[in-house]
């Protein structure tokens, strides 16, 4: 399937003004959330209202809307491609910003932090992945408290597409994690995950389920994924026409509705990794309040799950 931003010019132009374009077409709540993800603060602000401001003069206004802020924005498309006197030369344009606040953010398909980074010695810079923007994308639309309209789910789903056409998504991250509240019961059940037409997923092996508490110890690999499955009896070959009958059959979804199926090794299986135990959440938001380890799906790697105590160790 086409992306809608396949008009767009090539390589580094693309990805950037396809970003641009899906933050212009955001609610101001949810582009400020996306962009906190990516800097990692929960408090950023692009523009602050504020009822009866009494300081900073004599009179008190019934409100005030301020913003002063300039983010300049670094894309790369290949790893290992940040540079020292790059990141430099648009410092000095931070250093020439009027705004209170002036950050650079630099986005790339690396794994971790560019060392440049830090070479750089300058709080101001800030890095992210784009595995991170995707995560970010993921959490925003699981979050049942987070009001997203179908046309701004519609876009973000079309620029994780993208990115994931691009070939920026791949890490070594070789497992995702899935919210598994019924998807645990139906892998035991039918040995396949089963959700909306065309959800996006990072190139990995394998799955992981997580619920009540727990990352689930089995993490079967991925056999076989069908992005747009009909579910109607005697339409597909096997294995996949004898999960659709079961699944029409036992009403566990209507017929005629569309689904992606993954196909997924058994729980026997040499290819499914078992791991010494369930993984206990012990993640905590910034105010201290127990919070999921992924409202939607999450990446990480079968090394650091295989060694993982607590879902702490996995950050």
């Amino acid at each position: 399937m086409a992306s809608i931003f396949s008009t767009y010019s090539t390589g580094e132009n693309r990805v950037t003004a396809s970003f641009l374009a899906v933050l212009r077409a955001l609610s101001l709540d949810r582009m400020q959330r996306l962009l906190g993800s990516l800097m990692e603060q929960s408090e950023f602000e692009l523009i602050r209202f504020e009822n009866q401001p009494s300081k900073g003069g004599t009179g008190v206004p019934d409100a005030m809307i301020q913003s002063s802020i300039r983010l300049l924005l670094e894309t790369k498309i290949v790893r290992d491609a940040v540079r020292v006197p790059q990141l430099k030369r648009h410092l000095e344009r931070v250093d020439e910003a009027t705004e209170s606040v002036a950050l650079l953010l630099v986005l790339t398909p690396d794994d971790s932090r560019p060392t440049e980074i830090d070479e750089v010695k300058d709080s101001r810079v800030v890095w992210a992945s784009f595995a991170m923007l995707d995560q970010a994308i993921d959490e925003m639309l699981g979050d049942k408290y987070e009001v997203v309209s179908e046309r701004e789910a519609y876009l973000l789903r079309e620029l994780q597409n993208m990115l994931a056409a691009e070939g920026l998504l791949a890490n070594s991250n070789d497992v995702v994690i899935v919210a598994a509240r019924n998807a645990w019961p139906e892998y035991n059940d039918f040995h396949a995950y089963v959700c909306q037409p065309n959800r996006p997923f990072q190139q990995v092996a394998r799955i992981g389920f997580y619920s009540k508490g727990v990352i689930y110890p089995l993490l079967p690999k991925i056999v076989a994924a069908h992005e747009e499955v009909e579910m109607r009896k005697g339409l597909h070959q096997e294995p996949l026409g004898a999960l659709v009958d079961h699944l029409v059959e036992t009403g566990k979804r209507p017929e005629g509705g569309l689904f992606k199926v993954l196909i997924l090794s058994t729980p026997d299986s040499p290819d499914t990794v078992h791991l010494p135990a369930p993984i206990p959440n012990d993640k905590k938001s910034k105010t201290g309040k127990p919070t999921a380890f992924t409202m939607g799906q999450r990446y990480v790697s079968s090394e650091a799950l295989a060694i993982a105590k607590t879902t702490s160790d996995l950050d």
